[in-house]
């Protein structure tokens, strides 16, 4: 499903400042792999994360997303292809504060083609039931709980049906009984076929996926399954 062949990735900060993040990367990530991409800040997991989520492109280098071939598209073509294909979790949720949980779940429907117009508060609500916030549809972002804004941040993940879901840290602001009770809906998500990527430096999340690559200054320096 992701396929990555020799990835760089330069980042110039000044005449003679350059960052190389990913040196000569390649990865491979099949189809319902749960996986937790590991490393110290600098080594290069947040762009690499980038990188496949279609939110950045490579120096250099191939990314094939399914049947996609990254570099050919036009900018807003991968828009599109972001949209329908994945869905983001960020450590500090990245919801809209005074907008309701209904609106900050539905936006993502507004710019999709899958569900039709009239479908999308049905859609909005199965999939704030299936995490267990139904209640919460007319709160205010800005008034909720870490844990309930976290879960609001999967359900506007999820609510496309995307095949992959890339998740930043998302346990980083948790106590430690909120994080395990989100990455058991991760895990969840995962035994329904979805495509996990999450990246962590917290060894107990990374525990719970099924494949812990670590990355220091920009190199996969190891890659196991975790069974």
């Amino acid at each position: 499903m992701i396929e990555l062949e020799k990835i760089n990735k330069h980042y110039n900060l000044g005449k003679e400042t350059e960052v190389h993040a990913l040196k000569d990367l390649n990865l491979s990530i099949k189809k319902g792999e749960y996986v937790a991409i590991m490393g110290v800040s600098g080594s290069g997991k947040s762009t690499l994360l980038h990188i496949i989520g279609c939110l950045d492109s490579p120096t250099d280098g191939r990314y094939t997303l399914g049947k996609y071939d990254v570099s050919k598209y036009s900018d807003d073509t991968l828009s599109e292809l972001r949209n329908d294909n994945i869905g983001f979790v960020l450590q500090d949720f990245g919801l809209l504060p005074e907008k309701s949980v209904y609106e900050n779940v539905s936006y993502p429907l507004m710019f999709s083609k899958s569900v039709p117009y009239k479908k999308i508060k049905a859609r909005v609500k199965e999939i704030l039931c299936k995490l267990g916030i139904e209640e919460l549809s007319i709160k205010k972002a800005s008034e909720l709980s870490g844990g309930q804004k976290q879960r609001v941040a999967i359900a506007r993940a999820i609510v496309n049906d995307p095949s992959i879901i890339l998740a930043d840290e998302p346990t980083a602001a948790l106590d430690k009984k909120t994080a395990s009770e989100i990455m058991a809906v991760f895990e969840e998500l995962n035994n329904e076929g979805k495509t996990i990527v999450i990246v962590t430096h917290d060894k107990d999340v990374a525990r719970r996926c099924k494949r812990i690559i670590q990355l220091s200054d920009g190199r996969i320096i190891s890659d196991e399954m975790n069974i």
